[in-house]
């Protein structure tokens, strides 16, 4: 559905351009309702995340920068965007390959973050195309044989050419990928991506048949969407998992601010559009929408130094670091959201003032602090109830000066209610000073909340994103006293969050314990750990998710966890207990330092001893205590008192605490061969009699971390219901607990 648009009265458009004689106030009424006409079934699930290109100068930027991992990290990013463009492919010829370039750009993303990059393979090597540098139809089965390598290279074990192996260094796959780059604006027709389409992803699937793909990443300016899209709803046959599409609001840095702004209504529209299409194939109703690129400005200097969009000389846009960008951006993501596109990715983490969240150091612009905010406040998943809001007062907003198109006001605001009850108002100033304004400094607006239908709250947060904002540490937390009504000022372009809530995640020291055995004492690298606490995860507990097959999730409904910075793998959270798996990070340190954090909130931070290793073994009850979580080997049947082992058998008993293993144990990846085993010497014994032993290592198909270790029952046992078992990793033991049942 198109929005509408209104021409007004010569005399309103003066009054509503120069804000002549009228309150600067706009009055916002929040119900407790959520409303089901808007997001995904009523709900906000717009993800946040980043995006890098591999060209010559970009692809040594963490060798370079280091530090700048932080920052990417901090920003919390769903499946970074990593474009392969043409030229920077690693297959430079027929059987020529050398992946170094990507390596370098590539390998630092997948350990940072949630590991699970989006890799598009933007365009085809040279020797495949023809002399405009756009991919031959005879080349489509070369181009698709070279990406299913690339699938083979970082999930399949690598591929083979002539002799040399190719195979990433890292051990975390690539699930998603991007399927070429804007094809209406690299020489295919609709036709003709939907043949390549066709092509490409059921040779890639045939390396690896868990990958996902994203479809189409269009070079929307509107309606391209809708001159493209039918062509490839109606002729594709390859498995589809995201349709993806791009948004600039201009490609000329003349464009003035008040024309700029409503383009975002425009970029609200297709995606609405594209879900109406995809709706007409049942294989693709369920397809959701992501937008893979957006900023303020897509234009960009060729090498000549003249603009590649109007050709006069280049002039760098500042509007996708300034105030401008807090403005645009916040009112891009609540529109988004409110047509329900599922993530949106900025372009780019590291460039100039026009472009990056950060500099080519990786120091932070403005843009970057409120993505950061978005992405922690209104983390997606859980995502968030969209409530419906009533906004009335000042002031009109004008499409420009030319046709007088009326938009509704010139703030928005969108409020959102999380799954423990929390709500955050997020506000839009995106009100035009004068109509001629470039990168203008905007006019304050007054944003007068009635919050009276959303009951009372015992703590009310505001962080403001304007041209106060510090951007070496970023915004200041404002502390508020909740009412029923409450104002937020912002005297330009800018956004701000306030968050209403009745608590705050609690955790101490003496709240973190083994996970097996619930004892406390120092932590150890991969030791499965459970934290209780108040208010640190949601009132409906969720178990472990996959973001690919092979790896656990490091965020799980809003809550993340962090050692020394480093998130951790989570297996289950609730609002009193959290479990994690401790980085392997750690290891070699005395201390570490944790933190956890729920829904954007962070709880103080506790200062942990390391050790080496802490033994603990896991009970059938998940207490701690009584008859273990140990097989009986011959039939893999659980052990107890009704199905007791021999003397003479053996058993498998699982645990956690082992530290440090060769080959080194990756943060959240499901073992598989070779089993990592532990450095540090085990031993078992069962009441009292050391074991025979005939493996001690990862457990085959679980969370790294998890302990299996088969022991032979000691043929000198007492025979019993609860015979005591021990195990002892380096120079630590698990407690005296667990029991196996022996007859």
């Amino acid at each position: 559905m198109r929005p509408r648009f209104f021409t007004l009265p010569a005399t309103l458009l003066l009054c509503a351009a120069t804000g002549a004689s009228q309150s600067t106030t706009v009055n916002v009424e929040v119900s407790n309702h959520f409303d089901p006409a808007v997001g995904v079934n009523g709900r906000l699930q717009l993800a946040m995340s980043t995006s890098f290109q591999l060209v010559s100068w970009s692809y040594q930027f963490f060798e370079q920068q280091p530090q700048a991992l932080a920052p990417l990290a901090a920003l919390q990013p769903q499946h970074t965007r990593v474009q392969l463009v043409p030229g920077s492919d690693p297959l430079s010829s027929p059987g020529v390959w050398d992946f170094s370039k990507l390596n370098a750009l590539l390998a630092p993303i997948q350990s940072s973050g949630d590991h699970s990059p989006e890799l598009q393979i933007a365009g085809a090597p040279a020797f495949m195309d023809d002399s405009n540098s756009y991919i031959l139809p005879a080349s489509y089965g070369d181009f698709a044989s070279m990406s299913a390598n690339l699938v083979r290279y970082y999930n399949a074990g690598g591929f083979d050419v002539a002799g040399t192996h190719f195979q990433s260094p890292s051990q975390y796959p690539i699930t998603w990928w991007g399927i070429f780059n804007e094809p209406n604006g690299n020489g295919l027709t609709a036709q003709a991506y939907v043949n390549l389409y066709n092509t490409m992803v059921p040779a890639m699937a045939q390396a690896d048949p868990t990958i996902k793909f994203a479809a189409v990443e269009l070079s929307d300016w509107a309606p391209d969407a809708e001159s493209f899209l039918p062509t490839f709803v109606s002729n594709v046959t390859a498995p589809v998992d995201v349709v993806a599409t791009h948004f600039y609001s201009t490609c000329n840095q003349r464009t003035t601010d008040a024309t700029i702004f409503p383009t975002t209504v425009k970029f609200a529209s297709e995606v609405s559009y594209i879900y109406s299409e995809l709706a007409t194939q049942p294989a693709l109703a369920a397809v959701p929408v992501w937008v893979t690129e957006n900023n303020v400005n897509a234009d960009y200097a060729l090498n000549n130094g003249l603009s590649n969009c109007n050709g006069t000389t280049f002039v760098l846009d500042p509007r996708g670091t300034s105030p401008f960008f807090a403005a645009w951006r916040s009112l891009v993501f609540e529109l988004l959201g409110q047509a329900g596109a599922q993530a949106l990715y900025h372009w780019d983490f590291t460039s100039n003032a026009q472009f990056g969240e950060t500099d080519s150091s990786g120091n932070p612009y403005l843009s970057y602090w409120v993505d950061y905010y978005l992405s922690h406040w209104l983390p997606s998943p859980p995502g968030q109830d969209i409530l419906q809001t009533t906004a009335s007062g000042c002031c009109l907003w004008i499409a420009d000066s030319g046709n007088g198109l009326m938009l509704g006001l010139d703030t928005h605001t969108m409020a959102l209610r999380n799954p423990d009850g929390s709500v955050v108002i997020l506000m839009s100033n995106h009100a035009v000073q004068h109509f001629n304004d470039n990168n203008g400094t905007g006019v304050s607006r007054t944003f007068a909340l009635n919050l009276s239908a959303l009951g009372a709250f015992t703590s009310a947060t505001l962080v403001t994103l304007d041209s106060a904002t510090p951007l070496g540490g970023g915004p200041q937390l404002q502390s508020l006293t909740p009412s029923a009504e409450m104002q937020v000022t912002l005297p330009g372009y800018g956004a701000a969050l306030l968050r209403l809530s009745n608590a705050t995640p609690n955790l101490t020291a003496a709240g973190v314990a083994n996970g097996a055995s619930f004892a406390s004492g120092p932590v150890s690298p991969g030791e499965i750990v459970s934290l209780f606490g108040s208010a640190i995860g949601p009132p409906t507990p969720a178990s472990l998710t996959l973001t690919n097959p092979r790896l656990v999730a490091n965020s799980l409904a809003g809550v993340q966890v962090f050692f020394d910075g480093v998130p951790a793998p989570l297996l289950y959270a609730s609002a009193e207990q959290v479990n994690a798996v401790v980085p392997y990070a750690v290891a070699g340190q005395s201390v570490t330092v944790l933190q956890l954090e729920y829904l954007g909130v962070l709880s103080s931070p506790i200062t942990l001893q390391v050790a080496a290793t802490a033994p603990g073994v896991f009970s059938i009850a998940g207490s701690g205590r009584g008859p273990g979580a140990i097989l009986n080997v011959p039939d893999e049947t659980v052990n107890s008192a009704l199905n007791p082992a021999a003397r003479g058998d053996w058993v498998s008993i699982f645990a956690t605490g082992a530290g440090v293993t060769t080959p080194a144990s990756v943060d959240g990846l499901l073992a598989s061969a070779p089993l990592p085993a532990p450095n540090a010497n085990v031993s078992v014994t069962i009441g009292g009699f050391p074991c025979q032993l005939n493996f001690e290592g990862a457990a085959p198909g679980f969370v790294s971390g998890l302990l299996q270790i088969n022991a032979q029952v000691p043929a000198g046992v007492a025979p019993g219901p609860a015979v005591p078992v021990q195990i002892a990793i380096g120079s630590a033991s698990s407690p005296l607990t667990v029991t196996l049942a022996v007859q």
